[in-house]
């Protein structure tokens, strides 16, 4: 037990890290909005390379960085193995911290070659990040017998890290063939973010707190449904770029993957248990995260009526997906999970309202930006200025949390979380 416990609190570094990184995306988009001298609204092929080199940037750094903490922090416990090495987490951490630099770096430059060949570079980076966590997934697959509650979503994230990396590589180097753009944001968006999501939320609702909200003998044909539908998504994509399909699919198979991941769990469980007389607790930054899939979905499709503005080429649910509803259940879990190594009474544990509901604002004045064509191309810019307001005092409160709870907690931290120790001894 102790090889398995003595890894754990490793999370603190990497939960750390990725606010700072998060913080420093929040200025760099704030500066690309107002000072960016780069002209994107008036070159959509330069649109296209910053929207997809950002995505890349948000999902492969401070997101992936929390999700590895969790991991690093968790598996060794649940899958009853030794710790990881610890050379493996800080060499995830520098390539992909350095990969970061090379980005932001590139961005403020002003100077589009070199940002091109800097941008570059930071993402060959971040791709080598996350190869360097394949070992560690291997261990985890060997052991996936013991997978329970969450099943293939259990250890399946990990190999898709290998093919993650190579497809955004990939879609990098044959930018000029047009639609590799498209397909390397559709990946990250319709496959990797989707996973992520969807083991978070089982690794929540199924394992930490029991609830049962999936059948695990359904999980494989689950997990299939979300591949399939991934690349579907991916190769229309691909398809939309030349021309062949109308913006119409795409916007329908896109509420098709979100509303999968909605109903990988039971939605009526989990409103059940989460809400009224037979509510129990849990995270409720888990439970909004989740409950903006189908709301996401309706944006997503709206377009099909109300026409499609904004912005040439950006799929704005794609952001609504990765900032809001992917952040939010990620971010809800590793804070769930600190508070359980601070052994912290669940019904008691805080849900920070205030800082729902600025994202909240942000993600309906993001929504509005992106999708009214006369907000960015005929420069009104109050929508943007209030959006960017709110995010980046959300972002800098919540970052705060994080560094303040990690670094300097009010209470004992325990080696061994709550919930943790009894997989142990069901294990043993």
């Amino acid at each position: 037990m102790e090889n398995r416990k003595q890894f754990a609190g490793s999370y603190l570094e990497l939960f750390t890290s990725s606010m700072f990184f998060f913080i420093g995306l929040t200025f760099l988009l704030s500066w690309l909005t107002f000072f960016s001298p780069y002209e994107l609204f008036e070159n959509e092929d330069r649109l296209s390379v910053m929207n997809f080199v950002l995505i890349v940037l948000f999902a492969l750094g401070p997101l992936m960085g929390i999700l590895a903490g969790i991991a690093f922090d968790t598996l060794p416990l649940v899958y009853n193995i030794p710790s990881f090495e610890k050379t493996t987490m800080r060499h995830f951490l520098q390539l992909n911290g350095i990969g970061q630099l090379f980005i932001h770096v590139g961005i403020y430059t002003g100077k589009w070659s070199l940002f091109v060949e800097l941008a570059g570079i930071g993402i060959i980076l971040m791709c080598l990040a996350l190869l360097t966590l394949t070992s560690s997934a291997m261990d985890i697959v060997k052991q996936k017998s013991k997978s329970g509650e969450v099943g293939v979503f259990s250890y399946a994230p990990g190999l898709v890290l290998v093919i993650c990396a190579s497809f955004i590589a990939i879609s990098w180097f044959s930018r000029e063939i047009t639609g590799m753009i498209e397909v390397g944001v559709a990946f990250i968006v319709a496959i990797f973010c989707t996973m992520m999501m969807s083991t978070t939320l089982l690794s929540h609702f199924n394992r930490r707190l029991g609830w049962k909200a999936t059948n695990s003998s359904t999980l494989t044909v689950r997990f299939l449904t979300l591949l399939v539908l991934g690349f579907g998504y991916v190769l229309i994509s691909f398809l939309r770029a030349r021309g062949i399909v109308s913006e119409d699919l795409i916007d329908v198979w896109f509420t098709l993957v979100m509303m999968n991941v909605f109903f990988m769990m039971n939605p009526l469980k989990v409103i059940r248990f989460s809400i009224g007389n037979y509510s129990k607790p849990h995270s409720r930054f888990v439970l909004i995260g989740y409950l903006l899939l189908p709301l996401l979905s309706l944006v997503s499709v709206a377009p099909i009526w109300t026409g499609h503005g904004g912005l040439a080429n950006i799929q704005p649910t794609h952001w609504l997906l990765i900032a809001y509803s992917c952040f939010f259940i990620v971010c809800g879990f590793a804070i769930y999970l600190h508070q359980d190594h601070l052994h912290s009474s669940p019904s008691s544990r805080a849900t920070h309202w205030h800082l729902v509901f600025m994202f909240l604002a942000s993600g309906a004045l993001m929504t509005w930006t992106l999708y009214d064509d006369a907000v960015l191309l005929n420069k009104e810019y109050m929508p943007v200025y209030t959006w960017i307001a709110i995010q980046s005092v959300a972002s800098i409160l919540l970052a705060v949390l994080f560094i303040r709870d990690t670094l300097f907690p009010a209470d004992n931290w325990h080696r061994m979380p709550m919930f943790y120790d009894r997989l142990i001894e069901n294990n043993d």
